[in-house]
């Protein structure tokens, strides 16, 4: 396994990347559902693997979080969607119908 930040690299975290996923971090709840819902908001996709012994920065001994949280700590993967489904965009189109606010003046006249 190679180095990184720390964490060392395991080889389903290489099968991610030759996917196109980015490994952003890894927590429970309430955060987990928080950050997957604004990573999906910004148009990504969203893929969540279970946090494994091989996450654990490297040298660390202690074993606290896996034990104390079991099998609820997850790793947030992400990757530009296929589809986009920024919910922000979707909005601003609608609310704008589908027209910039500033279409047609002069930046000047402001």
């Amino acid at each position: 396994m190679s180095e990184l930040c720390g964490i060392a690299v395991s080889p389903r975290d290489e099968q991610l990347k030759e996917e196109g996923w980015v490994k952003q971090f890894s927590c429970g709840e309430p955060r987990l559902t928080e950050s997957k819902e604004l990573f999906e908001s910004m148009g990504k996709e969203v893929h969540l693997e279970q946090m494994t012994k091989e996450d654990q920065p490297l040298g660390s001994e202690c074993d606290a979080c896996f034990i104390a949280c079991d099998d609820t700590l997850k790793t947030i993967w992400t990757r530009t969607a296929k589809h986009n489904t920024n919910i922000y965009s979707e909005k601003m189109l609608m609310s704008n119908n589908g027209k910039n606010k500033n279409d047609g003046k002069n930046k000047n006249n402001i």
